[in-house]
């Protein structure tokens, strides 16, 4: 890749709002030798909407933009202490972070003029109750010739935020109209605006309804989980859906889908959102030929043409498992959370609320795979669903098989692995220690979690624990990293330790009892996914995979952070996959 291309394409991606594929696109072109500056900001600028300050504001000064000659470059650590006094409850402690925030792109705008930085400065003022000082840049920022003559979005936005503050609402709303007309009021950029021009509206004294009419026409575009019944192909029937597909797809400006792409109700709607130029994102449940097999082919074989067109436009292709199909239906279903909780993690990004489109006959499912499912599971954590009658579609699949539930007993959960690095290097004398301070420790840990273990065991310094759902392991993972913040390593002959390391994934896997040991335990292609990811976890962090991070969204929402740590490759050749560092959300 060229100098420069990757620059451009880390912009597209910021600009799309997808902050995952611009950090993956950023880091690849660093660790490939293009160090320019605007690479090393957009990379910055990416963690920090991310909600990864500590990194970004490590690789701010690493990198030298604390010193760079444009001003927006040298505004990134004033992001990093702006979001973190916006993430920040306590009032005294917000005002606080609020002002240092202000100070300190204050001092970036008085050493360059920049409306950037400047009204940042006037916002951050505002919030922290100071209007006159907020005014005061305001009005200077309204002189500055391109913000009192706009012809970007940028600028228009800027405008209309200055007015805001100068106690003009009407104006505002007016260059806020302008600005959603630019021809790069990008998703990203509007996201933003959204978040912190919401925020001076309230402090303004701005009803709810007031703030969103103003907004309204730069919000971002809505993500969509999609779901559907799989039907044979039928031109009228298909007509039929296709314009209530349109219909909601362009009242509710949708531009991000995610979901699988079965014959039927999913190319439908898929095919809806490509038409429309919206971003595709597919998630099938294990390997494309046994999906095919399973999902496209008993409808007919005029759905495989068009399966594989939107697989070919599709800007994401994922799979929730790489295993092949055993007859498992939770195959589907855990499939469909883990797709339901990507689509959340990518409106967060975008400061919307994802909304969830079903082709559906209204029939609830009876059992835990299904299109009833689907909607069941996404009200049940408080998603809204919009409902499209499936009408008379022809459901008369040619399955070759029923799906085999019976032969072996499986589960879906979630699988921690956790080791201490360097216990192979213990002295003798230090085992003792070890085995009666960590281990014990974390067995202490353990027994917080009565009735919430399906399976435990351990060998040396390694852990396995396995848990019925996402928010317990996540839980249980934290408090055993805690459990060791303040344990005397001393103890073990060494001068300090950066503690354990955990690995954490959620998966669907064979339930059994060991024929050796006489314990339950779980084993499988996921089991085996989850044990690769602590070897490459740093020491004192806790690593999650996508899947887990997506289910623990959708089950748990606000309660912990996942911050993207790139794609990392596992141990043992397993592959290259995204992967997340686990957090307290305080």
């Amino acid at each position: 890749m060229a100098i420069g291309d990757a620059t451009a394409r880390t912009q597209a991606a910021i600009d799309s709002g997808n902050l995952l594929l611009a950090y993956d696109t950023a880091i690849s072109a660093l660790n490939g030798g293009d160090t320019t500056a605007e690479l090393c900001h957009l990379m910055v600028l990416a963690l920090a909407r991310m909600g990864n300050g500590e990194q970004a504001l490590e690789l701010f000064h690493q990198y030298g933009l604390d010193s760079s000659p444009d001003a927006h470059h040298r505004s990134i650590a004033a992001r990093i202490l702006k979001d973190s006094a916006l993430a920040t409850s306590d009032k005294a402690e917000r005002k606080s972070a609020l002002l240092k925030a202000y100070h300190a792109y204050r001092h970036i705008f008085d050493s360059s003029g920049d409306a950037y930085p400047g009204i940042n400065a006037a916002s951050m003022a505002f919030l922290a109750g100071l209007p006159r000082e907020a005014q005061t840049i305001a009005t200077a920022i309204l002189k500055i010739p391109a913000i009192r003559n706009p012809d970007n979005y940028y600028d228009l936005a800027t405008k209309a935020e200055a007015l805001l503050i100068a106690g003009q609402p009407e104006e505002a709303g007016a260059t806020l109209s302008d600005a959603g007309t630019m021809k790069d009021a990008n998703a990203g950029a509007r996201a933003s605006s959204v978040r912190q021009l919401e925020l001076v509206g309230l402090e303004a004294g701005l009803d709810k309804d007031i703030i969103d009419k103003l907004l309204a026409p730069i919000s971002p575009p809505m993500v969509i989980h999609y779901c559907g019944h799989m039907f044979l192909e039928d031109a009228e029937t298909e007509a039929n859906l296709r314009s209530a597909i349109d219909d909601f797809l362009d009242q509710n400006d949708v531009g991000y889908a995610y979901g699988a792409l079965a014959s039927g109700a999913d190319i439908l709607i898929a095919e809806g959102v490509l038409a429309r130029g919206g971003e595709l994102n597919v998630v099938l449940p294990f390997i494309q030929d046994d999906f095919i097999a399973q999902s496209i082919i008993p409808a007919g074989n005029g759905w495989l043409a068009r399966f594989e067109e939107c697989m070919n436009k599709a800007n994401s292709i994922n799979y929730a498992t790489e295993m092949h199909y055993v007859g498992d239906p939770d195959q589907f279903s855990y499939a469909s959370k883990v797709v339901m909780g990507m689509a959340k993690l990518r409106a967060q990004y975008l400061g919307k609320s994802a909304q969830q489109l079903a082709i559906w006959d209204g029939v609830t499912s009876s059992g835990s795979a299904g299109t009833g499912a689907d909607v069941a599971t996404w009200k049940s954590f408080g998603g809204d669903s919009h409902i499209i009658d499936a009408g008379p579609v022809d459901r008369n699949l040619a399955r070759s098989e029923k799906p085999n539930e019976n032969l072996y007993k499986r589960t879906v959960a979630a699988i921690i692995f956790t080791d201490f690095p360097g216990f192979s290097k213990l002295a003798e004398a230090a085992l003792p220690a070890f085995w009666n301070g960590v281990m014990r420790t974390m067995a202490t840990v353990l027994e917080n979690y009565p009735g919430q273990i399906l399976a435990q065991n351990s060998w040396g310094d390694a852990l396995l624990a396995v848990t019925p759902d996402a928010p317990c392991a996540a839980s249980l993972a934290l408090e055993l990293q805690s459990a060791l913040l303040d344990f005397d390593y001393s103890l073990l002959g060494l001068a300090e330790s950066g503690g354990m390391r955990i690995g954490v994934h959620y998966g669907p896997a064979y339930e059994t009892r060991d024929p050796i040991t006489g314990k339950p335990t779980l084993y499988g292609t996921e089991v085996s996914r989850a044990a690769r990811i602590e070897p490459v976890t740093p020491p004192g962090a806790v690593f999650v995979t996508e899947p887990f991070a997506a289910i623990l969204a959708l089950e748990a929402p606000g309660e912990y952070t996942c911050r993207y740590a790139g794609k990392i490759e596992f141990a043992k050749g397993y592959g290259t996959y995204p992967i997340y560092q686990l957090n307290d959300r305080n």
